[in-house]
């Protein structure tokens, strides 16, 4: 029968004694934190409470793991990187869970969104906090979404819903209008009379059930600021029949979406989203169409 050893039972006990003594114990009261929204670009020795709205698959970028970490405190999101051992913090943590995330640094920051990396010494650990749960944070997020409300562009912050005004100032896509695939949804390539899908899919480009898209990329300028704002079908303002018969005849479209749009003083409603490859926020519309002036004269005189 295995005995007791009164010297290890000693041990244990002194050192559980230790470890919630108020010296060891972390006070959080004592650390000073700051709002995600308080933080600037390369601030240093960054400690804040937040909440974990999402963690991302782990991936390799120049030979080093890393796993992004999408945070919420109510105020603001940040994108906390965690990089190579760092990563082992996660461990026990999930999503919904608030977390202090201690000595981080701020490399860059996309307008509302911070991207936070820890030091050497950085940590972050899960807490009891009073922030509200992600659940709530997050109805918060999509409540800003649905309020389509006049906003500037200087106004805007990832997730929000918006009405912007504002002249289009330059145009980036260069095939705005394609058919799509009826069997998988996706962009297909024009041939010899014919839509082609990687899938397989062949239809003749005229065929009347053949399902063409307008997603054109353009920057929009309200004198507070610019925003790429992407354009689709929902407009009353171009003829994309007329468009069609322009790209099935071989001609250049962008030079008619140039004359047609550039300088054109538009009325749009819809969110703003980050955009991975921009590193920025835009703007992605529900509906657009050029500005009816009598309309906003009376609607200023409404006040």
């Amino acid at each position: 029968m295995l005995q007791k050893d009164p010297c290890l039972d000693d041990i244990l006990e002194n050192s559980e004694k230790l470890e919630n003594t108020p010296e060891n114990k972390k006070n959080i009261k004592d650390i000073d934190t700051i709002k995600l929204s308080d933080i600037i670009e390369k601030m240093i020795e960054i400690n804040s409470i937040v909440r974990i709205e999402k963690i991302f698959e782990e991936k390799i970028v120049s030979n080093n793991p890393v796993v992004n970490v999408v945070v919420n405190d109510g105020f603001a999101r940040g994108l906390l990187s965690l990089w190579s051992e760092q990563i082992d913090l996660l461990n026990g943590l999930n999503e919904g869970d608030a977390i202090l995330i201690e000595n981080a640094h701020a490399p860059k920051k996309y307008k509302d969104r911070i991207h936070l990396a820890l030091s050497k010494s950085g940590k972050i650990s899960k807490i009891e906090s009073d922030l509200p749960a992600i659940g709530e944070l997050l109805k918060k997020s999509n409540a800003q979404r649905n309020d389509f409300s006049r906003k500037s562009i200087s106004e805007l912050k990832e997730g929000m819903g918006a009405e912007l005004r504002g002249l289009i100032v330059a145009i980036h896509s260069k095939e705005p209008y394609f058919p799509v695939c009826d069997k998988c949804n996706k962009k297909m390539t024009l041939k010899k009379d014919y839509a082609v899908c990687k899938c397989g899919n062949k239809v003749d480009e005229e065929d009347k059930n053949l399902k063409w898209l307008f997603l054109c990329t353009c920057t929009l300028d309200d004198g507070f600021g610019t925003i790429r704002v992407t354009l689709n079908n929902n407009t009353n303002y171009l003829d994309f029949e007329e468009l069609k018969k322009i790209i099935i005849d071989d001609e250049e479209i962008l030079d008619v979406l140039n004359n047609k749009l550039l300088g054109l003083d538009i009325l749009t409603s819809g969110f703003t989203i980050y955009d991975e490859y921009l590193k920025d926020t835009a703007f992605r519309c529900n509906n657009w169409n050029k500005i009816d002036i009598m309309e906003e004269f009376n609607k200023n005189l409404k006040g």
